[in-house]
């Protein structure tokens, strides 16, 4: 019998009759295979070592992950109660002029919406008007840490042209001009909806914002014409709306209008606009809430920063 017929059996047999020479090929290939066994014992070994310090590696990168991570969070959670800070309260001249409700969720822990209410102080310091105020919401583009950051930097920007002029377009217009460089650096942009209280009316700039004021049986809804902040360095227009005892203003961002359902339907402007003046006889703190609920049941899941304010004048100015 040869080795190469040995091989070919499936079993043993007995006895077992080779040649010298196949005894020698046997010898040769069972030295060959141990040869082979033993570099791929060295090569698995290696493997498994390498394996082993990877996943060391990897553990001690998942805690040091960890701890980022936790303190992220912890940033976060600071940042979140900053924002919160930053959010006005009504003064006393405001909450005697105004009933005012809002409802303001971020996407994330800190985002790009806000709103402010302003003091005019360069009315009040040459006597014109010491009960002059402005309000204003804002939408910065994008979410999270970068666009808190901006709105940051543009309350300051507002604040301190209030100090210095007394027209909406004016005050828009200098914020626009002062950040227009900044803005364009950092590829950010942001929607703006200034509104200035004056007797018996008020005074707006819109761009990109939305609005709608409820006078008696009419309904006027803002002019969108202007750019947004830091897109465009030009001229912003003002507009004028008869506001008076009873009338109701509601200011927002894209959050609500923007969302879809579960078929891809856009909640739209028209649909918020409607609902507001078909209840604008009802408290504004029940509109608020008639509209949050409508929006709720409606979108399949929330995809932006949302501001409403709802105001309705209680006495002229």
């Amino acid at each position: 019998m040869t080795l190469d017929e040995l091989f070919a059996l499936s079993k043993v047999p007995t006895p077992i009759e080779l040649s010298q020479e196949d005894l020698t090929r046997l010898y040769w290939k069972h030295r060959g295979l141990l040869k082979s066994q033993g570099r791929d014992q060295r090569f698995w070994d290696a493997t498994n070592k390498n394996l082993r310090l990877a996943y060391e590696r990897l553990d001690e990168k998942e805690r040091q992950l960890g701890k980022a991570y936790s303190i992220i969070q912890e940033d976060l959670q600071v940042a979140t109660r900053i924002q919160a800070a930053l959010l006005p309260v009504p003064t006393s001249i405001m909450e005697r002029d105004l009933e005012i409700a809002v409802y303001h969720k971020q996407l994330t822990e800190v985002g790009g919406d806000y709103y402010d209410f302003f003091t005019d102080e360069s009315e009040a310091a040459d006597g014109r008007n010491a009960d002059g105020y402005a309000i204003g919401v804002f939408d910065i583009s994008g979410h999270g840490v970068s666009a808190a950051l901006v709105m940051t930097y543009l309350k300051a920007m507002f604040a301190q042209q209030m100090l210095r002029s007394t027209s909406p377009k004016d005050i828009v217009r200098s914020v626009n001009e002062a950040a227009f460089d900044f803005l364009r650096g950092i590829k950010k942009y942001a929607t703006v909806n200034f509104v200035k209280f004056a007797s018996k009316k008020i005074q707006y700039v819109c761009g990109g914002g939305f609005g709608l004021v409820v006078h008696g049986q009419e309904v006027f809804h803002f002019e969108r014409k202007d750019p947004f902040l830091g897109l465009r360095d030009r001229a912003f227009r003002q507009y004028e709306i008869p506001f008076v005892t009873g009338d109701l203003l509601a200011l927002y961002t894209d959050g609500m209008v923007e969302s879809q359902d579960a078929e891809g339907q856009d909640y739209t402007a028209r649909r918020l606009n409607d609902l507001i003046a078909l209840h604008a006889d009802r408290a504004v703190g029940e509109i608020v809430q008639c509209c949050v609920d409508d929006y709720r049941a409606f979108r399949a899941t929330d995809i932006d920063d949302v501001t409403l304010l709802v105001m309705r004048r209680k006495e002229a100015l």
